[in-house]
C-alpha cells in the first residue's frame, strides 16, 4: 500500500481557509459587532493610526470586523483615507490605492464581492504615500504570518510598502492558529489588533 500523498503548502493553506471560512460563519452577529467596536477602539489608539496622514483601510465583508467606526474616526481627523481596487488587467495580482472621503464613493463590487472605491472619482495614491496600512485576512499566527483568501493581492500590494511602514491586521482573536502555511512571496504583518489586546511582530 502506497503511502497517502501529504499536501503541500496550497493544500494545507486551502483546508486552514475553509476551516477559518467555518469558524467566522458560526460568528454571531451580537458577539461580532461586540468585538468588532473594541478593535475599532485599540486600533484607533495606536501610535501609527493617530500619527498617520495617510491610510490604507478596506470595505470590510460581512464575516470581518465591522471597522465602520475606524473609518468614521479617519475622516473627521482629516486623514486621507484610501481603499484597495483590485486590478482586473495583467496576469500577476495587483491593488491600487484610491483616496475615499465619503462612503458613497465606494461604487463598484470587487473579485471577491467587496465594496471598491469608484475610479472616476476617487484619486490614486502610490503605496509610498501610505503611512499606516490595515489589512483583512481569515487567519494570523505568533510570528505574524497572515492567511489571506487567495488572491495575492494584499502581498503584492505589502510588499510594494515602504520597509517602515506599519501593517497591522484586523482580526478577531479566535483567528489566530498556531502556525500559518507560507509561500516565500507571502508578506509579513507588522502588528495585529483583536478585540482581546495589540500584538507586536519583531
Amino acid at each position: 500500500m502506497k503511502p497517502e500523498k501529504l499536501p503541500g503548502i496550497a493544500g494545507l493553506k486551502a483546508a486552514l481557509r475553509q476551516q477559518m471560512r467555518t469558524r467566522l460563519a458560526l460568528h454571531s452577529t451580537e458577539e461580532r459587532a461586540r468585538a468588532s467596536l473594541e478593535i475599532c477602539r485599540r486600533a484607533g489608539a495606536l501610535l501609527s493610526f493617530r500619527a498617520a496622514q495617510a491610510v490604507a483601510v478596506f470595505a470590510p465583508l460581512p464575516t470581518e470586523p465591522d471597522i465602520h467606526p475606524l473609518i468614521e474616526e479617519a475622516w473627521a481627523a482629516k486623514k486621507r483615507v484610501a481603499f484597495p481596487l483590485m486590478s482586473r488587467g495583467g496576469d500577476a495580482p495587483q491593488l491600487e490605492w484610491l483616496v475615499v472621503a465619503s462612503w458613497d464613493q465606494l461604487a463598484l463590487a470587487g473579485p471577491f464581492g467587496v465594496r471598491e472605491p469608484d475610479p472616476a472619482v476617487c484619486p490614486r495614491l502610490e503605496p509610498l504615500e501610505l503611512d499606516c496600512l490595515f489589512v483583512p485576512g481569515l487567519a494570523f499566527d505568533p510570528r505574524g504570518h497572515r492567511l489571506g483568501r487567495g488572491g495575492g493581492y494584499y502581498d503584492a500590494a505589502l510588499a510594494q510598502l515602504d520597509i517602515g511602514t506599519p501593517r497591522v491586521g484586523l482580526f478577531f482573536a479566535f483567528q489566530r492558529v498556531g502556525e500559518v502555511p507560507r509561500d516565500p512571496h507571502d508578506q509579513m504583518l507588522t502588528s495585529v489588533v483583536t478585540e482581546d489586546g495589540v500584538v507586536e511582530f519583531d
